[in-house]
């Protein structure tokens, strides 16, 4: 069931009318939140629903039933973030079916008469919406890393994006992992260590287990084999960081998604172990921070994106 709208800085979400407003909508692994944005800065949420796996009617029918809210039904401009990545023509990856939206092109079936859509991977809207206007503010080349349901990464820099020459500069969760001591860790990713569902299943012994929460609490008081999967995981994210900030040199790390933003003492050992293994000095004292948008950071950067897109298409028709 849709719960209510809330509100950010001092906005109202109230029935009127929207149409300056900014929508934006982000698609994950486990649910599709969404929200708005209007000129003024002002932004409110609506949302989270579930994301239904691998059933693509459903996932479509949740996002409709979204943008019916008040506060999202008037906007002419819609932005979606979607966990995967897109081919040159705009059509959807999803190689694992997360969303059952293989070769769709999402924004042409969400465009009508009235609105004009589209659609970024998800890793890409978090990292415009933390540069804008969460913990990126002021760097001028942000490395974000967001480790969730997956794990990936984006570069900004100078204020764009930096997607790579195909559109898949983002896929640091499908890099082999790093050797370590641990005797069970026969991972072929780095997604298949640090991710959420990964650390569940380390944990349960099963991959039918996918929710990380059980394991962060059971750590929390004192579980000694949780505390161990967590580490392990730790290790190989730092690891990661390491790598990436030798590779892009950034001037300052974001780490989101729900795990990277939220479960600290996982984040702040992964931080721990890439600092003793970046090899620059400036790459050791390095700031490293948690997203501060929170799970709004993809519909935000998002709504963000597709303005920047609508107001460029507008230009160009008028030249």
């Amino acid at each position: 069931m849709m719960s209510a709208s809330s509100s950010g800085q001092q906005a109202s979400v109230s029935a009127e009318a929207c149409g300056d407003r900014i929508v934006g909508i982000d698609v994950g692994g486990t649910k599709i939140a969404a929200g708005w944005i209007d000129g003024s800065g002002s932004f409110g949420n609506v949302g989270p629903l579930l994301t239904a796996r691998h059933d693509g009617e459903t996932n479509l029918q949740r996002i409709y039933s979204l943008l019916v809210d008040p506060a999202l039904r008037d906007s002419a401009v819609l932005g979606v973030s979607v966990a995967t990545t897109m081919e040159a023509d705009g059509t959807l990856r999803d190689p694992q079916d997360w969303f059952g939206w293989a070769n769709l092109d999402l924004a042409a079936v969400l465009t009508t008469a009235t609105r004009r859509s589209y659609v970024y991977p998800d890793v890409e809207c978090g990292a415009i919406a933390e540069y804008r206007r969460g913990a990126g503010r002021g760097a001028q080349q942000l490395l974000y890393i967001t480790v969730g349901t997956g794990v990936s990464h984006c570069v900004v820099w100078n204020g764009e994006p930096i997607s790579g020459a195909h559109g898949t500069a983002y896929f640091s969760g499908y890099t082999s992992p790093a050797r370590c001591d641990w005797t069970d860790c026969r991972a072929r990713f780095v997604e298949d260590v640090c991710s959420g569902p990964a650390i569940a299943a380390a944990f349960a012994g099963t991959r039918r287990t996918r929710d990380s929460r059980i394991v962060f609490d059971r750590a929390a008081r004192g579980d000694d084999r949780a505390q161990e999967v967590i580490s392990h995981a730790a290790w190989h994210l730092g690891v990661l960081v390491a790598d990436l900030v030798h590779i892009h040199d950034p001037d300052r790390v974001v780490i989101g998604g729900g795990l990277g933003a939220h479960a600290d003492n996982y984040r702040e050992e992964a931080v721990r172990i890439a600092r003793e293994r970046i090899i620059t000095p400036h790459g050791r004292s390095l700031e490293v921070v948690p997203a501060s948008l929170g799970e709004m950071s993809c519909w935000i950067g998002s709504a963000e994106l597709a303005a920047d897109a609508d107001q460029l298409a507008t230009r160009r028709a008028l030249a």
